[in-house]
């Protein structure tokens, strides 16, 4: 017999009872529909999100959908649909109506996930984000790829636990035991419960459960598949029946269990740093709002340099915005090869004098600034570099642009003056007594 309990969030008045399952009368603050559309709801096709491991540097999988939506949808039909959950498509939809989005209604589908932190094995659960993940072990030489779920977690007040665990066991058809302190608590709010409930169609617990090593909590199905997505239970993980079907079958007893607390996850696909922002839960908000001392944190784990005022700008309006989806930080460049080194070429001058002075003001932001001596063609070059990765080299031509105003352009390290001419970056109006850059053809 088991005791974790499944409930609808706390906005409950009164209630009466029925065999085998309760209906709560709402306050008017409720949303009636809500309840309505449970009923009617009907559980369609759906498939779980199964992508390839990302490439070696990269942490993104997916990609962004968007579907039309019917007259009759609400978006927990899509989410079901699409398996998401209902709080990642109000997320990314703002100003949609949830249960009439309206014929024909563009509606994004955020299927592109930034993964989380490694290691990249077992369970990990982001209970912010409502989202669990599956890093199955693979056949050698198979391939490696992650299996994702939405998820609904623990109401403010009995929060899902943090931490490492594992799955202790698993139980087909599981039985539903109320335990003594949600007895209690249904009873001090008049509410009448059901202490016993078998396995079957009323049972919350749905038809699969796999315990963890904590006591008292397991991830499990539920009889209330619109809950997915939500806070609505006493501390364990639902999913969606099919989902759990699919988890239960494929899950090993003693696989690892992660679940972490991350409302800002920062990942790199090609080199370019993307920023994920969910709202933080209710009880991480202090009087000030929202604290953004995490994603500062997790960028600059990410970034392993400094970042110019304009991308901080940019990083701080995606996490306030809490769309839960990826956002591009910072421009794309082609990653070099292994061992080629990069120089970021930001001005020529036929005076030395010249050529010293622009690189004396950059050196604040770019410590690795030099001037080239005056080669053949007469020019004296301005670089910054050498770089081996592309995130740094876009970091730095973003600082110099947004601090000067100034273009660069990539060169090989090794890569002469001559070759830089032949390829036409050379700025002829050299006469300029501005400090002009030679090219305003890159924007990495």
């Amino acid at each position: 017999m088991l005791t974790c309990a499944s409930t609808l969030p706390a906005m409950m008045t009164q209630t009466r009872q029925t065999p085998g399952f309760f209906i709560f009368a709402a306050s008017r603050r409720v949303l009636l529909p809500m309840l309505l559309l449970a009923a009617m709801f009907l559980a369609g096709e759906t498939r779980a999100l199964t992508f390839p491991l990302p490439e070696a540097g990269n942490s993104l999988v997916g990609k962004v959908q968007s579907v039309a939506a019917r007259q009759e949808d609400t978006l927990l039909d899509i989410a079901r649909r699409f398996n998401l959950g209902f709080n990642e498509l109000v997320a990314a939809n703002p100003g949609v109506d949830p249960w009439l989005p309206g014929e024909g209604t563009h509606i994004v589908v955020p299927t592109r996930f930034v993964l989380p932190p490694r290691p990249w094995r077992g369970i990990v659960i982001n209970l912010v984000e409502m989202r669990l993940y599956y890093f199955p072990e693979s056949e050698p030489g198979g391939r490696e790829e992650v299996i994702t779920y939405p998820v609904g977690i623990g109401r403010e007040g009995w929060s899902t636990p943090l931490g490492e665990f594992s799955i202790k066991d698993k139980i087909l058809h599981p039985s539903w035991t109320a335990p003594a302190s949600i007895v209690a608590e249904m009873e001090a709010e008049g509410l009448t419960i059901q202490r016993f409930i078998p396995p079957g169609p009323d049972n919350p617990l749905g038809d699969f459960a796999l315990m963890l090593s904590e006591p008292g909590y397991m991830l499990h199905g539920t009889n209330r598949p619109f809950s997915i997505g939500m806070r609505v239970s006493h501390g364990c993980i639902r999913l969606y029946p099919e989902d759990i079907e699919q988890l239960f079958a494929r899950v090993p007893r003693k696989v690892t269990v992660r679940i972490e607390n991350e409302p800002y996850k920062v990942g790199i696909e090609d080199g370019v740093l993307f920023l994920e922002a969910h709202a933080p839960l209710s009880e991480q908000k202090n009087r000030q709002g929202v604290s953004l001392t995490t994603v500062v944190s997790q960028v600059v784990r990410v970034a392993d340099r400094p970042l110019p005022a304009a991308v901080w700008d940019r990083i701080i309006e995606t996490a306030n915005r809490h769309s839960g989806v990826p956002v591009a930080i910072v421009r794309q460049c082609a990653q070099p090869e292994a061992g080629e080194k990069r120089l970021l070429q930001i001005g020529a001058f036929k005076e030395y004098e010249r050529a010293e002075h622009l690189a004396k003001r950059l050196e604040a932001l770019a410590p690795s600034v030099s001037v080239q001596s005056c080669d053949s063609d007469g020019l004296c070059r301005v670089t910054v570099g050498p770089f081996t990765d592309c995130l740094g080299l876009s970091v730095t031509a973003q600082a110099i642009r947004d601090e000067f105003g100034l273009e660069g352009f990539v060169v090989a390290a090794s890569q002469d003056a001559e070759s830089a001419v032949a390829r036409g970056f050379v700025n002829q109006n050299l006469g300029n007594q501005n400090l002009s850059p030679l090219s305003r053809h890159l924007r990495p």
